[in-house]
């Protein structure tokens, strides 16, 4: 089905919580972690292989979420996850308004922009034994760099949990995961050992999610 936008690929995500994030159940978190508070901060990573907004091509474009959690979580009463979104700055004019347009509409569900910015962002990923297994590299200069490994069964394939969704979110653990912006409220950290997910997602305008 052709939608006004489409655009799907490789996520990865990296938080501060270890493994697997209790966020993935609603739970409180781990607060020996985070200066005697449950809350996380984290990274959703993006490498957009195929996508369009209208005539525009969005191939091959990366887009990142850095974003805090409610503080404490979960919150007694409803509290927005907060983000900044992070553009390629290979994207020209147009892509970079069609991206802001995507990611800032598929945020609603969960909560607040509080700025857009542009970053070079590289996204490497290197399948194990031909996938789905995979390890991630995710570097953007001066303000993160994750590298991660997954956990995998004794037969060699993916460990993972079910979305809320009913897909599978496949998961890791963080071999780095290192952040600094000062514009995102709980903006720092240099931790490894720590959550790790990863999947394929698509996005378009009856699938805002990007969950499997």
């Amino acid at each position: 089905m052709k939608y006004e936008w489409m655009a799907k690929g490789d996520c990865v995500e990296g938080c501060t919580s270890p493994p697997v994030c209790p966020a993935m159940w609603n739970s409180p978190l781990q607060a020996q972690f985070h200066n005697g508070k449950s809350e996380c901060e984290g990274v959703w990573s993006f490498d957009i292989k195929e996508g369009y907004y209208g005539d525009i091509d969005l191939s091959g474009l990366k887009v990142m979420y850095a974003f805090n959690s409610p503080s404490p979580f979960p919150p007694k009463e409803p509290q927005p996850w907060v983000c900044i979104i992070y553009i390629d700055q290979n994207a020209d004019d147009r892509q970079a308004q069609a991206l802001e347009k995507i990611f800032r509409e598929c945020w609603k569900h969960m909560g607040e922009v509080l700025k857009v910015k542009r970053a070079k962002i590289e996204f490497k990923k290197e399948l194990i034994n031909g996938g789905p297994l995979a390890s991630y590299e995710v570097i953007s200069e001066n303000l993160y760099h994750l590298i991660t490994r997954p956990f995998k069964t004794l037969d060699g394939k993916p460990r993972y949990i079910n979305s809320l969704y009913g897909g599978h979110i496949n998961i890791g653990v963080s071999k780095l995961n290192k952040f600094n912006d000062p514009d995102l409220p709980r903006g720092s950290w240099n931790v490894s050992g720590m959550s790790v997910t990863y999947y394929e997602f698509i996005v378009h305008p009856e699938k805002l999610y990007w969950f499997p």
